[in-house]
């Protein structure tokens, strides 16, 4: 039997929550794994793999020596780097196989496979250990449910295998360990990079219920269609277990993010991890919120618990677009209705994600954004930005359908360099305005000294100068989010080193 160990590559993401599952269910069948966190994360200016980082990359492959390379490819964003990567691999180790996995190989399983010489599909806590079982013995690939890989006939995708409806079955990711690497600006350094951060992620469950047309769930949805149910949840044990680990070696540890789609409005659930999780932990956490998962006596409870941050996605203030473009079924009266309950529950911080500025959106509908911010109950944040067209989502094909841009333009835009996708996700293009104008008063609605300001500048809307005053003050409100970002995080880091 072959010994050599199973190398998994994530990239810009030094958490990999995806990776590190992958790392546990191989170690439990025997397998020795290596982890290299390949870049880090960086949502403003994100970098491309440099030459001294692929250099890095060979030198580290070459000591691992591994039988299997397996490449976590989550999201189209980061695919120039994960084709250099790809490349680096494929000219310097050519007798390595090469698997590639996560959302994105799931949903173009044909399109990976032009560069990986295997792709699962889905969950791939089985998959990865029947392949490696099948590599390193030599034995047939036929039967591995979640396998796609190439034949001289073609290419062969075998079925999907039912979703695992016990979530406590893949335990939870190791903590710490030398079998793991970081490669990011230029430098590599051994041992688990989350150990020194004072923030620690999980997730306590599978699957979004929702269906939003921006997001690749809905097609996740329909490849395990029949294939038992998609939204699971772990056991609270199985989470207090995985939280009192983060606790005893993350020596630095404060907050608490959980990292679940949507986050748990089970009775049951939630009453045992209130109780068990003041008790057992008795740190700060955020969660993301939907409108129409907002419980008062849940949110309540949770914030008596620790419950500090609430990130709560409307994405529109129009009912258009949100039903229509975005495929949301809550209606204004359910988002406002859960904004109070947000305040009333006095949660520390509410943050209110919006898409805006897209070519969906007309003058009309921005102003009924601003209009829907000025009923939110405050206090509360705004994180406002673009839409990403995506891969694997269905608003792709309604902007072919309805004529907003062409096939040929959204794959250029969907494969762009990585820097071009992060400038078209915070930037916008359009050009209008009253566009301008409108978002400018959205912005401006979230702080308490620059509300009645807006205020006064959309009841004289239809004034050109009062327009371009109003765009001139939210140029300097800007700065204020920034400070209260850098202050608010500079709490929590001066917390941790108390």
């Amino acid at each position: 039997m072959n010994k050599k160990p199973v190398l998994l590559i994530s990239f810009h993401n030094q958490k990999a929550l995806g990776v590190r599952y992958l790392e546990k269910s191989l170690k439990s069948a025997g397998y020795e794994v290596n982890i290299i966190f390949f870049k880090g994360f960086n949502s403003v200016k994100p970098d491309s793999a440099s030459k001294e980082e692929l250099s890095l990359l060979k030198a580290a492959i070459d000591k691992i020596n591994p039988g299997l390379i397996g490449l976590s490819v989550m999201t189209s964003l980061y695919l120039e780097t994960v084709y250099a990567v790809n490349s680096a691999i494929k000219s310097n180790f050519n007798n390595i196989p090469v698997l590639w996995g996560g959302v994105y190989a799931t949903l173009f399983p044909e399109k990976c496979l032009e560069q990986a010489d295997f792709v699962i599909r889905g969950e791939g806590e089985h998959a990865i250990i029947e392949l490696t079982d099948a590599i390193y013995n030599n034995l047939p690939f036929d039967g591995i449910k979640n396998l796609a890989f190439k034949k001289q006939e073609g290419i062969i995708i075998n079925e999907v295998r039912a979703l695992c409806q016990n979530l406590d079955e893949f335990g939870y990711p190791e903590i710490g360990g030398d079998n793991k690497y970081y490669i990011n600006n230029d430098k590599i350094s051994q041992g688990d990079p989350q150990l020194n951060s004072v923030s620690f992620e999980l997730t306590a469950s599978r699957g979004c219920p929702f269906v939003c047309s921006y997001c690749c769930s809905v097609n996740l949805h329909r490849v395990y269609k029949g294939m038992g149910g998609y939204v699971r949840f772990r056991s609270v044990s199985s989470v207090m277990d995985e939280l009192r680990e983060a606790k005893s070696k993350l020596k630095n540890l404060k907050v608490v993010h959980f990292w679940d789609e949507i986050f748990s409005d089970d009775e049951n659930w939630i009453h045992e991890f209130t109780i068990r999780y003041k008790r057992e932990i008795n740190l700060p956490f955020e969660i993301w919120g939907h409108p129409l998962k907002v419980n008062r006596a849940f949110i309540k409870s949770l914030v008596d618990t620790g419950l500090y941050k609430v990130v709560m996605g409307i994405q529109s203030g129009s009912p258009r677009v949100r039903k229509e473009i975005f495929h949301r079924v809550e209606k204004q009266e359910d988002i406002i209705n859960a904004s109070r309950i947000l305040a009333e529950c006095r949660v520390p911080q509410v943050i209110y994600d919006f898409m805006l500025q897209h070519p969906f959106e007309t003058d009309k509908d921005i102003r009924q954004t601003y209009e829907l911010c000025t009923q939110l109950a405050p206090p509360f944040e705004l994180q406002l930005h673009g839409l990403n067209f995506l891969p694997g989502t269905d608003i792709v094909e309604k902007a072919v359908k309805m004529n907003i841009l062409s096939s040929e333009d959204l794959e250029k835009i969907m494969y762009s360099p990585i820097q071009d996708q992060y400038n078209m996700y915070w930037g916008y293009k359009n050009t209008s305005m009253m566009s301008k104008f409108w978002y400018a008063l959205t912005y401006m609605s979230q702080f308490g000294i620059t509300r009645p300001v807006a205020r006064y500048f959309a009841n004289t809307h239809k004034s050109t100068p009062a327009v371009k005053l109003a765009l001139i003050l939210y140029k300097i409100a800007r700065p204020l989010s920034r400070v209260r970002y850098l202050y608010k995080k500079g709490m929590i880091v001066l917390k941790a080193f108390r």
